[in-house]
């Protein structure tokens, strides 16, 4: 049985939830305050894993607070907070001893791991020269140098006229990602092109054991080619009328040509 005081206390329970239920919906129209916090393992390697440096940085809504510096081996405190926080870090030998493990634990066993796909991954550039009409009145072409598929990023490209550098009007795009781990730039030379001139696109990229050079002449540009082709094309044909029409001159002339037969004479009586 259920004594009349257990029913008070289950009616006095029962009257609290429905005011509770009842303020519910005005108690969420202001939403909590966020609190966020967040840690972060960096591995820094400064002579490949011979020499590394860890940090394992604590961070409470956007501000790092204390991090761990494996150059030191203690925590190191950012702000009033952090100062606190670190001291007490710092008084437990367990906590600092894992701390400083991470060098090997974490930083070396991935640079093993990763190292191959990474530092070690080389992919040679692939370089072609393409020439196009500038909008500018100063100069009549463009010749833009495309570089692609190349990889670690950092590239050297050089434009040179008739064997000479050229610095002031090379232009180039922002480095671009093919979306494969390699990359690709395009670097243009803004210059007018006389009859005799010689241009070259160098690359230099740590996977060439020397740079490679392109070399783009005027005569031997696409335009020049189809130029050469059409005046072939036309001299051929032209050959072939001129030794057609001789044919047919010949013909008509020999056609003509009448010789006189000789008439038999009558028997003499």
């Amino acid at each position: 049985m259920v004594s009349s005081q257990e029913l008070g206390i289950l009616h006095i329970t029962v009257r609290v939830m429905a005011v509770l239920l009842t303020l519910s919906p005005s108690l969420c129209e202001t939403p909590p305050e966020d609190f966020l916090y967040q840690t972060k393992s960096q591995c820094y390697y400064r002579n490949g894993s011979a020499d590394i440096r860890f940090l394992y940085r604590c961070i409470y809504n956007q501000e790092e607070f204390a991090y761990f510096d494996s150059d030191t081996g203690y925590f190191i405190p950012k702000t009033e907070l952090g100062r606190l926080q670190a001291d007490t870090w710092n008084s437990q030998p367990d906590l600092l001893e894992d701390a400083r493990a991470q060098v090997e634990r974490v930083c070396k066993h991935n640079y093993e791991i990763f190292t191959p796909y990474t530092i070690d991954k080389k992919s040679p550039p692939h370089v072609k020269i393409v020439n196009t009409r500038a909008v500018s009145l100063e100069y009549e072409n463009i010749l833009t140098c495309y570089v692609d598929s190349f990889f670690p990023f950092m590239i050297t490209v050089t434009w040179l006229k008739n064997g000479v550098e050229e610095t002031e009007q090379v232009t180039s795009t922002e480095l671009l990602q093919d979306g494969d781990w390699t990359y690709q730039i395009h670097v243009m030379l803004e210059t007018t092109i006389q009859h005799g001139d010689s241009f070259t696109c160098r690359v230099e990229h740590s996977s060439l054991e020397t740079p490679i050079s392109v070399h783009w002449e005027p005569d031997t540009s696409e335009s020049a080619r189809n130029l050469m082709l059409t005046g072939i094309v036309g001299f051929v044909l032209g050959s072939i009328f001129i030794v057609v029409g001789l044919t047919i001159y010949l013909r008509s002339k020999k056609a003509g040509t009448r010789f006189p037969v000789p008439q038999n004479e009558g028997l003499m009586s």
